[in-house]
């Protein structure tokens, strides 16, 4: 899988996480975008993240198939990468509830990540989180 996949994977599965609760706000748009660009090298267009909001809105693609897609195409760092995504969409307002959590975690088993493997992914992501706020 490219570097274009990889880029449209990590941007979907970011929207869904940051539409847990129904609605994209611009301001997870623009850091959507930021850390998109920051994780693959291509910011994506708000055209791009607004087609993926469309998608998620029609129900389109299942998760489980996304993932499945994720899962056949994507090697294991590029798997890696798509839940580093997920996590820092979920926490770049600060707070993680429960229902991003599970969804990230529901991510990273649908990529086919394990939970100790999870646990190494989102750790130094979670401590650098709390040393910037602390």
């Amino acid at each position: 899988m490219g570097k274009d996949a990889l880029e449209a994977m990590a941007r979907r599965v970011m929207v869904r996480v940051a539409m847990i609760d129904g609605e994209l706000h611009q301001s997870e748009v623009a850091r959507l975008r930021w850390n998109v660009g920051r994780l693959t090298g291509t910011t994506p267009t708000e055209a791009q993240v607004q087609a993926d909001v469309d998608e998620v809105q029609a129900r389109a693609v299942p998760l489980s198939e996304l993932l499945s897609q994720a899962r056949d195409e994507l090697g294991s760092e590029g798997r890696r990468a798509v839940v580093r995504a997920a996590y820092i969409i979920a926490t770049a307002d600060g707070d993680v509830p429960p229902a991003e959590e599970q969804l990230i975690q529901e991510i990273a088993r649908g990529l086919g990540i394990s939970r100790d493997e999870f646990r190494a992914l989102v750790s130094p992501m979670a401590l650098a989180r709390a040393l910037e706020s602390g």
